[in-house]
């Protein structure tokens, strides 16, 4: 009886255990997932950043990434907003809403729209919303802070603006030493730049980001084994219309990948609103007499 009993409860383990196995294998597969989900969550709460425009008559140009909604605050409520066909704006919270916090999601994946929108008080901001892909981490704010021109230059006056009072030949005394610069945020990274030209390569390796202007480092290298170039800063532009404010190039003149001056180092300092990528390096290789 002994023997039958025991014969059953073997067969019963062995007939629930796959079950078992399967179960266990599960539950810590989900405690890898839940893991790997928690860092992520982590990991992007680190990296929302947010961004203070000041505006004032003039355009202003905002970056917004294609995949997620983007939060526009104003410091008043906004009454209307002009056509705006690329994307779906609306209060963040449709259950109470509240049209001085709104947000922005893109419809489409890249494109750009001018969107106009006036405050209860009359006062017009003019931006050109422009979507990037999330591939693409620099100037994709997730917080966007709309104060009037007016507030910053009281801040600036009464020195609360870490950062403010720096000049953008200050910026780009610093930037040349390769320092740090107090109230600006300083990346370095690798991000390749299309110069439109065989065999030269161009690479943004860092990022200042601060409240008056944007810093950008970027290394030239001409591959060329025939061919020298020459770098004409006086034709250089950052975006249209051209919110370039200052360049410097450590090397006017490359020459081919047979000698030590084939590298070069060109720092722009530009306004808040600029994007790195749409950069116009004038670069044209020189001509052989």
């Amino acid at each position: 009886m002994d023997n039958k009993f025991k014969s059953i409860i073997m067969n019963i383990a062995l007939t629930i255990y796959p079950f078992i196995s399967l179960f266990f294998k599960l539950m810590i597969l989900g405690l890898v997932m839940l893991f790997f989900f928690m860092a992520g969550v982590m990991a992007g709460t680190k990296k929302c950043e947010a961004r203070t425009i000041y505006f004032g008559s003039e355009m202003e140009k905002v970056t917004i990434v294609y995949g997620g909604p983007t939060i526009f605050r104003f410091n008043e409520e906004v009454k209307t907003i002009s056509q705006a066909s690329k994307f779906s704006i609306k209060p963040t919270d449709n259950k109470d809403p509240n049209y001085s916090l709104l947000s922005v999601t893109p419809r489409f994946s890249s494109g750009k729209n001018r969107v106009s929108f006036i405050l209860a008080g009359g006062a017009v901001i003019n931006t050109e919303i422009a979507i990037v892909p999330k591939e693409i981490p620099e100037k994709t704010d997730s917080f966007y802070d709309f104060q009037p021109k007016d507030l910053l230059i009281d801040r600036k006056n009464k020195g609360n603006a870490k950062g403010s009072n720096i000049s953008e030949l200050e910026l780009m005394k610093a930037m040349i030493r390769w320092d740090s610069v107090v109230g600006y945020n300083i990346r370095s990274i690798t991000r390749t730049i299309n110069t439109g030209v065989r065999g030269l390569e161009a690479k943004l390796v860092r990022v200042y980001t601060g409240p008056n202007f944007n810093g950008y480092v970027f290394k030239i290298r001409n591959r060329s084994k025939k061919n020298n170039y020459a770098i004409d800063l006086k034709s250089l532009t950052l975006d249209q219309p051209n919110v370039a404010v200052l360049s410097q190039v450590d090397r006017k003149i490359l020459k081919t990948i047979k000698t030590k001056e084939n590298v070069t180092f060109l720092r722009v300092v530009a306004k808040p609103t600029s994007v790195y990528y749409n950069i116009n390096l004038p670069i044209a290789a020189i001509k052989r007499k």
